[in-house]
């Protein structure tokens, strides 16, 4: 007979969990109202979003007429008989990670009915899938290049325009939350890093309800302390914190998984890069300073002893696209002196030149020379101080900064 009016005996029952491989781990049981003991059992210690679980009741009394079915308390989880005292339920896809408090509902005899919370929970966790960046990840409105050679060439305004969009809906199923690290460098043309950012985001494939995207976002962000400064807009698109862009530099934008949040090995094929060029004026003006070698005198015969600096104001056109400077430059200046400023009778003059730099055009191939080095052959019209007029042909080595 049911006992209904002594405390001592209206225990609340509780789970122990262990695997259906081994029903028979021992369990903490505890008398119930039904004044008998009940064990309940899960298959799992740890459960996942979409995940079966499977829950048995074992109860000490086969013959009474009272019923007993377990309940979780997680929206959207029912359980379905699967055989005597056996039930059988799905993890809900978009159940938020935590501990679920197993309950038992009583049906008695007398069709009265009981609800008791267990001391036992279901644990679930999410799952920490690192997805492929290039599934979901996008530099708009123009994606850029993979490689600098190639780099998309954009005005000023267009470049501070990028953002870096996540297609959410291209997040696959079980992934979970997405933590990237964004790097944007600005690079000048002379290879020196003008500035360099960093920013943390992340995202996650949406549930389809604004509201619940938000919550979701808020426990994350509680939960990942380097990233309580993003907005819920930044799942979405992150703009590019850009400043100031000289002429001509080249932007990389660098994208990652987050490896301090994610601990596992680093996949190097799992990343983004988008180059990025700053366009410039097509007419540059640059200083070089050189050491000629007169190849070819048209005054032969008119001797001067040159001296061994060229001083040189240049100018080059710059390619609209490429931001090359095109190898030929002119330039106006000294030549033949001892210092750019010596100039005298006898110790050189002035000229106006036009310059074949070979190095420019290895740099033009990329093929990795210093930057600001220049080298090859000059056409100069010089005027020395006291002597004739005459054109030369001499080669050059010098540095033009």
């Amino acid at each position: 007979m049911l006992k209904f009016l002594t405390p001592c005996l209206l225990w609340v029952c509780i789970a122990g969990t262990m695997r259906a491989q081994a029903p028979d781990r021992p369990a903490l049981p505890i008398r119930a109202v039904l004044d008998e003991t009940i064990l309940v059992f899960t298959d799992k210690p740890v459960y996942f979003p979409d995940d079966t679980l499977r829950l048995r009741i074992q109860r000490e009394d086969t013959t009474g007429t009272s019923s007993v079915t377990p309940a979780v308390g997680i929206e959207g989880l029912k359980f379905s008989p699967a055989g005597h005292n056996n039930y059988i339920g799905v993890i809900p896809q978009t159940v938020t990670p935590g501990s679920y408090r197993i309950l038992l509902r009583i049906v008695d005899a007398g069709g009265q009915r009981f609800v008791y919370e267990t001391a036992r929970f279901v644990q679930v966790e999410e799952y920490q899938g690192i997805e492929q960046l290039s599934r979901y990840v996008n530099i708009v409105p123009l994606d850029g290049s993979s490689d600098p050679r190639t780099a998309a060439t954009l005005v000023g305004e267009q470049v501070r325009g990028l953002y870096v969009v996540f297609r959410r809906d291209s997040i696959r199923l079980r992934m979970g939350p997405q933590f990237v690290t964004i790097r944007t460098t600005v690079v000048l043309r002379d290879g020196t890093t003008a500035q360099s950012f960093e920013r943390r985001v992340l995202t996650f494939r949406s549930h389809g309800d604004p509201e619940r995207d938000r919550a979701m976002f808020i426990q994350y962000r509680t939960a990942y302390g380097a990233y309580a400064a993003i907005s819920t807009a930044e799942l979405d698109q992150v703009r590019l914190p850009l400043d100031t862009l000289p002429a001509w530099a080249i932007v990389r934008v660098n994208i990652d998984p987050d490896y301090t949040i994610r601990i596992g090995g680093h996949d190097g094929a799992n990343s983004v890069t988008r180059y990025f060029r700053v366009r410039g004026p097509t007419l540059d003006i640059g200083f070089s300073l050189g050491i000629p070698k007169v190849l070819y005198d048209t005054q032969a015969r008119d001797t001067i002893e040159y001296g061994n600096t060229s001083a040189m104001l240049r100018f080059y056109y710059v390619d609209a696209e490429s931001g090359n400077r095109f190898p030929v430059s002119f330039g106006a200046g000294t030549f033949g002196v001892n210092s750019p400023i010596d100039v005298g009778v006898g110790r050189g003059g002035f000229a106006f030149s036009g310059f074949l730099d070979l190095v420019e055009l290895t740099r033009i191939h990329d093929l990795g020379f210093f930057k600001g080095i220049i080298a090859g052959l000059e056409l100069t019209q010089f005027f020395p101080l006291g002597r004739r007029a005459r054109l030369l042909i001499n080669a050059q080595v010098g540095i033009s900064p």
